[in-house]
């Protein structure tokens, strides 16, 4: 290819500089490190393509669940049978099978008990002394006794034969009961009311490890913090409780004349076609069942990777009807205690369950479930399918929020079945991002209030943060998880939006990844594919940046000049990369008149650039020029964002044909023609294409590109060119 040095350098340095090495400042940005190819791991595959999308042989296998459970509320015991249908629609034969015993987490000698340090945590049975982890009584294949061996929160069961590929059944039944933490792990627990304990439950049957095309066989062990990966199905489940007790779930209830009282059943349906609050059992109503004996609850759920569930004697219930899209309607349910009842508490709860979710319909998937149920527990918050935990004294913009986010994992990662036990920022971020939309979104901004992202620098890229983004929550420090699970990607992924692809790209192209992967394992890689190949954008830069390495964002104005010392011919503004993480840059110009102007550079300008001069043609006198004036963007040091005329240097004015020419030297016969472009000195050499040349007072002028200095005599006869330490004299002809 022919290339030609569009300055001053190639002639100068052939005739004069030949043998001489340029002296060359090295930047703190590297601009190759930032933007250098081969992202990837790999090319598309028959399962995975390059597009992001599903590959066209691409596969997963199934779990169904057919669950019977009951519950001893004095012993706080669950124990149940669970029958499980496993499709093996793998292209492997399979000899033997995982499954996830999240239970015995709880378990004394556990190894996620083991390492919680002793300064405390969350996960675990946080300090609870009890006798927890599953007890099995029995485990059969086929209705037969089968060999299985048990290793901390997994088992695995050895076949007798091969599970075929392409479609292969095994239908296991496994006997069992446990203990019910009080606090299990903040995901379960048992909450003490004045009309009696709530039992919110999860974790509380054995399930199917994920066997997939990326690592097969998912046996990461459960130590708390990380969540879960499973496989999609149907679940059915059928709950035994104290007869007065009532038990909200995952998924439809298909017995509800045989659990509730004729009144209580023309409530429900009253609900179904209600956009305003019902109230199905109220506080009165408490004393009118105080039935001995059990009940059995019979619930249903389709396309669902997980099921849980919670029965008390103390709940009040209300509901109201969620509006869909496509036509259909799905139900808000709200089950809390007396304590915690009335408007400034959880009597908004089915409001903010319904708001949420109409909201999440309506701009990225259908909600796919026929009812959505929050629950008053212990826990600080927790999603599953169709239900979620939040905490009892949850109450006003507390309690919307926690809600919201909750509910929010509908999408991720209950209808997009990321791998939440290594990339928990596939759920916990993107979920924290749609949560700051839905907010904007509800009742007018109620609780929104719009934060600058700018100021939560020293919160994402604090030096002391030993972790990127993508270890996951087994490899992090425990206070590390909030920073970079939720917090970090729920801001680049609003970074992403709002200064890199715009609004309208990034909802095309993020709404697309939710379709394309719905009740289906994505990677990351996969995400990232899509957001590039639908918004047509590079993007290996952000997501190296920002989720592989700790880069930070520093962007500067370095320097603001007036045209040859004159407002009247425009600015000359340089900004500059210091930090090693490129953004597209928003620069404001806001003129002593009150006037402002926005110049917006792409970020190819930081593709072979550390820093970026740019001409603003205008004819006023500039006040301040800001980057990033919206405050989008987390730069470290705010500080040098902005220039203010009061900074400026004062420069003297001139007249650029003053200096025009032609100027020759002797030694090396070439000739420098100086020429006036508009108002701008222009040079050019040997026959070279012309450079800019940027007037810096005293008669000398500069090309920065080229590491140029051009000095004028006063009487401009003579012109002294500095490069490299070295000086050369030209006489004007």
């Amino acid at each position: 290819m022919n290339c030609k040095l569009p300055t001053l350098v190639s002639a100068v340095v052939s005739f004069l500089f030949s043998g001489s090495v340029l002296a060359q400042e090295t930047p703190k940005y590297d601009y190759v490190e930032a933007f250098k190819p081969f992202f990837y791991p790999q090319t598309g595959t028959e399962t995975r393509s390059a597009s992001g999308q599903p590959g066209h042989a691409y596969w997963q296998n199934s779990a169904d669940y057919h669950l019977n459970v009951s519950l001893n509320e004095d012993k706080k015991e669950i124990t149940g049978t669970a029958e499980i249908t496993y499709t093996n629609n793998s292209p492997d034969q399979l000899n033997f099978l995982w499954l996830q015993l999240d239970q015995n987490l709880f378990a004394k000698n556990s190894r996620g008990n083991t390492v919680i340090p002793l300064s405390g945590s969350r996960n675990g049975a946080n300090g609870e002394d009890l006798d927890g982890g599953y007890k099995i009584k029995s485990v059969k294949l086929d209705g037969a006794e089968v060999k299985y061996m048990v290793i901390d929160t997994r088992m695995q069961i050895d076949l007798p034969k091969e599970l075929k590929a392409k479609g292969g059944i095994a239908k296991i039944k496994i006997e069992y009961s446990f203990i019910s933490p009080a606090y299990g792990s903040n995901r379960m627990g048992i909450q003490n009311t004045k009309n009696g304990k709530i039992f919110t439950i999860a974790q509380w049957y054995p399930r199917m490890c994920v066997y997939d095309d990326v690592m097969g066989w998912n046996t990461l062990p459960y130590l708390g913090a990380s969540e879960f990966y499973l496989e999609y199905g149907r679940i059915t489940a059928n709950i035994t409780v104290p007869a007065n007790h009532y038990v909200v779930a995952s998924g439809e209830l298909l017995n509800p004349k045989d659990v509730y009282s004729k009144e209580e059943n023309n409530r429900w349906e009253q609900a179904r076609n209600s956009d305003k609050t019902v109230m199905i059992r109220t506080e009165s109503g408490m004393s009118k069942n105080q039935s001995s004996g059990t009940k059995t609850w019979k619930f249903k759920i389709e396309q669902a990777r997980d099921f849980a569930w919670a029965s008390s004697s103390a709940f009040i219930l209300d509901a109201a009807k969620i509006n869909l899209p496509g036509g259909k309607k799905s139900l808000a349910i709200s089950a809390y205690p007396v304590e915690v009842s009335g408007e400034r508490a959880w009597g908004r709860s089915t409001e903010y369950t319904k708001a949420a979710i109409e909201h999440y319909s309506q701009k990225w998937y259908e909600y796919p479930y026929p009812d959505a149920t929050n629950v008053a527990g212990n826990e600080g918050g927790m999603e599953y399918p169709g239900i979620v935990f939040c905490h009892m004294n949850s109450a006003g913009e507390d309690l919307w929020g926690v809600t919201d986010h909750e509910f929010g994992h509908t999408w991720f990662p209950m209808i997009v079945g990321s791998n939440e036990r290594v990339f928990g920022w596939m759920d916990e971020g993107f979920n924290t991002f749609i949560n700051e939309l839905s907010t904007k979104a509800f009742n007018n901004g109620e609780y929104y209030s719009k934060e600058k992202v700018s100021r939560a620098q020293s919160y994402m890229m604090n030096d002391n943060a030993a972790e990127p983004i993508m270890v996951g929550a087994d490899n992090m420090k425990e206070r590390s998880i909030g920073p970079l699970l939720y917090f970090k990607p729920g801001v680049g992924m609003g970074i992403l939006r709002e200064a890199i692809l715009g609004p309208e790209k990034f909802d095309k192209a993020f709404r697309t990844y939710i379709n394309r992967w719905a009740f289906k394992h994505p990677t990351p890689w996969d995400f990232f594919h899509t957001m590039e190949n639908v918004s047509g954008e590079e993007l290996n830069w952000f997501w190296r940046g920002w989720f592989f390495n700790k880069w930070k964002i520093d962007q500067a104005v370095k320097e603001v000049k007036y045209v040859n010392g004159d407002f009247k011919n425009g600015a000359r503004i340089t900004v500059e990369n210091l930090g090693q993480l490129p953004m597209p840059t928003t620069v404001q110009i806001k003129f002593k008149d009150g006037t402002t102007n926005t110049v917006k550079l792409p970020i190819e300008v930081w593709k072979r650039n550390a820093e970026w001069t740019f001409k603003v043609d205008s004819k006023k006198e500039i006040d301040q020029v800001s980057l990033d004036p919206d405050a989008v963007v987390p730069d470290v040091n705010m500080k040098n964002n902005k220039w203010s005329s009061s900074d400026a240097r004062p420069t003297e004015k001139i007249n650029v044909k003053d200096f025009t020419g032609t100027y020759g030297n002797k030694e090396s016969k070439l000739k420098i023609i100086l020429t006036d472009k508009n108002g701008m000195l222009y040079g050019s050499a040997g026959g070279e294409q012309s450079f800019p040349l940027e007037y810096a007072g005293n008669n000398t002028f500069t090309f920065e590109d080229g590491h140029l200095t051009l000095t004028f005599s006063k009487d401009k006869k003579t012109i002294s060119l500095a490069e490299g330490g070295r000086e050369f004299k030209f006489n004007k002809e």
